[in-house]
């Protein structure tokens, strides 16, 4: 919930309120729990002027995704090429496992609501490309990680996917506990499940 008075006629700032509001909401009751009226009052202004710059909720959560994903983006491009792939990977880790914590549970009936709107154009195509742009991002920083440490990535147009659905996978168990309930510490899974990724990726 906003806690102070965006200006009036700040624009990006009321954007800004909107969709900090819908995250919280997201956060705490699902896709299910997010309405245009409860973003509002989240917000501290009218459902009207939340429509003035989404159509609805689906545009809403695309917009939240998007928000994330250019998060993920900036992270890849910036972070640190000399920790090595395992470090590279370690480093992304916890954002794609917030990534995952904010929409897993709700991606799946966003595009379901979509698709059966027939209103497959601007919030899914949008969608698309932003998790495109997410994994050349991925793509990029492994190739020029490898580079530096002189190793050399296998050649595969599939891998980026492959990391990404690795790294969601392991976000997933990460938040459901599933390692910790056999005795396995997070960062010990992490570790192993990031070795594995690179020797799964370069070449011997």
């Amino acid at each position: 919930m906003s806690t102070e008075q965006t200006a009036w006629g700040d624009a990006e700032g009321r954007r800004r309120d909107i969709l900090s509001s819908a995250e919280l909401i997201l956060e705490e009751q699902g896709y299910a729990g997010l309405t245009m009226r409860a973003i509002a009052v989240g917000a501290g202004v009218s459902s009207g002027t939340v429509y003035q710059y989404f159509s609805g909720k689906e545009d809403v959560f695309a917009a939240l995704m998007e928000r994330r994903h250019d998060e993920l983006q900036r992270a890849l491009a910036s972070v640190d090429r000399g920790l090595g792939v395992v470090g590279v990977l370690k480093e992304v880790q916890p954002l794609v496992t917030d990534f995952w914590r904010r929409f897993g549970r709700s991606a799946a009936q966003w595009e379901a609501k979509v698709l059966s709107g027939g209103r497959r154009g601007k919030e899914v195509a949008g969608s698309a490309q932003d998790y495109r742009k997410t994994l050349r991002a991925l793509a990029t920083a492994l190739r020029e990680t490898a580079e530096q440490s002189g190793q050399e990535l296998v050649d595969d147009p599939a891998l980026p996917h492959w990391v990404w659905d690795t790294l969601i996978g392991l976000a997933d168990d990460l938040l459901l506990q599933g390692a910790r309930i056999n005795k396995v510490k997070p960062a010990q899974l992490v570790d192993f499940a990031c070795r594995a990724v690179e020797r799964g990726i370069t070449k011997p």
